[in-house]
């Protein structure tokens, strides 16, 4: 049953601060669900987590003192996100299911569950009662309250709205073909593509998950976001180049790289994991991909590896707090803000052996998935002021409204003779 994967999802999730992506495929790998009921089970577990502050203030005046288990409360998040946000299931579907699965552990709980749910019903939802605009924008969107003030601080208001709102909605299918085995006016001859807004490499995908397709299999295309696909291009590897990528897994840039080298030249690659360098050699294979070179390693002591001045272009896509992926990643928004203390000490380290590792005249690219200012232009305005030889070619930021695309900061570097 759709229903009862999600709330298996949704309690490994809450119980062992999973990766709610990864946990989600795992289960519907193993399950026996139709495409429709894996579709369903796909949107409860999404929708329940980011709307989830949403959801807890319309639930609050229904469970103020009573004493809540964990699982119960998780049945009536997920309940209240289809009641509210799943125009298509009808209401008594919903609750009939939520009951089930509460008396799965305990009679009374399939009672309490039930009068909580046709209460709701009954008395429709609740208007939002916070004056402070921050607050409100916090529980519309289920954003915590530092997020919305920091973008808010960073760019202003009204942006800050649009970012959260934005986060909310469905992230697109985008995939890049892969120029080594076929063109992409030869893909677009297929109905189900269309080309992307973003990328001159870009597709989105109109049937399904393209994962499951030959295209895919095959390695025509691979799943990229559009804003993604823009790295690669901006560092301009040439077929002569010796190419140093610092954190390359999941390998979705570093294919990139090779593919406008045309599987010339020579690109290095490291990663901290030995689980996700193998996921690495995966997608060279798929693609075709064979001038990669990869090692399981910290880049932050790459500089007792290699000699100074070693390679011609870098590629950093640091590690990063994730604020511009929150669609595709809902549960990034309920991280610590405190995690960004140790990110970005990291990120200072990492540019520290870039600089190291790049040649005279060479090229670099510092790139994240954040559209947070202190991990993109203020971490490169301290890394210009201690390397004053390197100069800014180009800098893009890539808001998520603007194409409905991930977030993305990106500074082509070049260091001076």
């Amino acid at each position: 049953m759709a229903r009862t994967t999600a709330l298996d999802v949704l309690i490994k999730y809450q119980n062992e601060q999973s990766y709610l992506n990864i946990t989600l495929n795992d289960y519907l790998e193993k399950s026996l669900l139709s495409r429709n009921d894996k579709d369903l089970a796909t949107r409860i577990v999404y929708g329940t987590i980011q709307n989830k502050l949403y959801l807890e203030y319309q639930l609050a005046p229904y469970i103020q003192g009573k004493k809540i288990k964990n699982r119960e409360k998780m049945i009536l998040l997920m309940s209240l996100y289809q009641l509210i946000f799943l125009d298509k299931v009808p209401d008594y579907a919903v609750i009939d299911e939520a009951v089930r699965l509460a008396k799965k552990r305990d009679n009374f709980a399939g009672k309490f569950v039930n009068a909580i749910l046709r209460n709701f019903l009954r008395n429709g939802k609740c208007e939002i009662d916070e004056k402070d605009e921050l607050k409100r924008i916090s529980i519309e969107t289920s954003h915590p309250l530092w997020i919305v003030k920091m973008l808010s601080k960073q760019y202003d208001l009204n942006i800050a709205k649009k970012i959260c709102q934005h986060d909310n909605t469905p992230p697109t299918r985008a995939a890049r073909v892969n120029i080594l085995k076929t063109t992409k006016a030869q893909l677009l001859t297929d109905e189900n593509f269309e080309a992307g807004n973003l990328s001159p490499d870009g597709l989105l995908y109109r049937a399904g998950n393209i994962a499951n397709t030959d295209y895919f299999k095959n390695g025509l295309v691979t799943i990229q976001d559009e804003s993604s696909q823009l790295i690669a291009p901006l560092l301009d590897p040439q077929p002569t180049d010796l190419v140093l990528d610092m954190c390359c897994a999941p390998g979705s840039k570093t294919t990139h790289l090779a593919a406008i080298m045309n599987n010339q030249g020579k690109i290095i690659a490291y990663d901290l994991f030995e689980h996700k360098i193998k996921l690495v050699e995966a997608n060279l294979k798929r693609l075709g991909v064979n001038n990669v070179e990869l090692h399981v390693g910290d880049a932050t002591l790459l500089k007792e590896k290699y000699s100074e001045e070693s390679f011609d272009k870098i590629l950093l896509d640091a590690p990063c707090s994730g604020l511009g992926v929150m669609k595709r990643k809902p549960e990034i928004k309920y991280h610590d803000s405190g995690a960004m203390d140790t990110i970005i000490p990291l990120q200072a380290k990492l540019l520290d052996n870039a600089y190291y590792l790049l040649k005279k005249n060479g090229k670099m690219v510092y790139s994240t998935c954040t559209i947070n200012k202190k991990e993109n232009e203020q971490m490169i305005k301290q890394f210009l002021d201690k390397y004053p030889d390197m100069k800014i070619i180009e800098e893009k930021k890539i808001l998520p409204y603007v194409y409905d695309s991930d977030g993305f900061y990106m500074c082509k570097l070049e260091k001076g003779k």
